[in-house]
């Protein structure tokens, strides 16, 4: 034990962007490249190495809240970020790479990952911080008293397929490509500040890449109970299609199956919502789905429930 008693600090907020986030862990991770270089050199010891970029990832598992911490959970950076990827003018770092939000009956999660160059100019140093600081929003007498959102919170449809959902995420995948560009003929060479050529500002001599964004990717799955139904009112459940979400006859339709020379999609977009007390809201507002597809459907038979994986991939807007 110190004999000063000093504390040590385990009570922290955080931020990205200038942007409250609650969170229930985060890493920020920078690694550069490097590779041990053989050549006819005479001996087998690594002496040449050859070093390039430095690339930096942020990683956060961040909880979905009702109540006055809503707007600082995860899904609020999550949107945020979806929008700066869908226009990349106003994209600033990290960029989001991967960010999942799953439900299920012990309530939702999110959990993303950011991408950034690992500049350590002043430029970006409020990319990732850690401060002292308590978050207002959870103020319970300011705001609104805030709680973790349960399975009672939301509600699922997915196209026109109508499940009784037990589990299910949606995935926002950002795609980007790092690039790396001798300096342009007449640009000022200083390796301290940022120059400018057109709408492009870089720091000559540096490690750290340019980043482009290339797409934007949106799937997900989940898991529903499969639901024995009299469909063709005969009074008994004898046929081989006497099931909700899983038609065993022929010509099943638990999937979105295709036709020659058509495209088939859902006629309702995949809608994963949130109640907030008085309406429903969709957890992706900054997102327009409005034609998906459902391209896996795998039933499991056991001693408990009857259930059927599935797995859909939505069209963007």
């Amino acid at each position: 034990m110190p004999l000063n008693n000093n504390l040590f600090g385990v009570y922290k907020s955080i931020k990205v962007n200038d942007t409250t986030l609650i969170a229930s862990s985060a890493s920020r991770n920078k690694n550069m490249d490097v590779q041990a270089e053989n050549y006819i050199q005479g001996t087998p010891k690594s002496r040449i190495l050859n070093i390039g970029g430095v690339h930096e990832t942020i990683e956060i598992e961040a909880p979905v809240l009702i109540g006055g911490g809503s707007v600082v959970d995860g899904r609020n950076l999550v949107n945020i970020k979806i929008n700066e990827l869908l226009n990349p003018t106003t994209a600033v770092l990290p960029l989001l790479e991967a960010a999942t939000i799953s439900v299920s009956e012990q309530g939702a999660s999110v959990n993303m990952t950011l991408k950034s160059d690992g500049d350590p100019a002043d430029l970006n140093s409020n990319v990732f911080q850690v401060l002292s600081v308590p978050v207002a929003e959870l103020d319970p007498i300011l705001y609104t008293p805030t709680r973790k959102a349960r399975f009672y919170d939301f509600r699922v449809n997915i196209g026109s397929k109508k499940y009784f959902v037990m589990e299910a995420s949606i995935k926002v995948t950002g795609e980007t490509t790092d690039a790396y560009f001798l300096i342009p003929n007449g640009a000022v060479i200083d390796q301290t500040t940022y120059t400018t050529v057109g709408d492009v500002s870089f720091k000559a001599g540096t490690q750290f890449p340019f980043i482009g964004i290339t797409g934007i990717k949106i799937s997900g799955s989940g898991k529903a109970a499969v639901l024995l139904s009299d469909l063709n009112s005969d009074g008994d459940y004898f046929d081989t299609d006497e099931s909700v979400n899983i038609n065993l006859a022929t010509g099943a339709n638990d999937m979105t199956l295709q036709r020659p020379g058509v495209s088939v999609s859902e006629d309702a977009d995949f809608v994963l919502q949130i109640y907030d007390g008085t309406n429903w809201n969709d957890l992706f507002p900054s997102v327009d789905l409005t034609r998906s597809v459902v391209h896996s459907s795998n039933f499991a038979v056991s001693s408990g429930l009857l259930t059927v994986n599935f797995d859909f991939t939505c069209w963007v807007k």
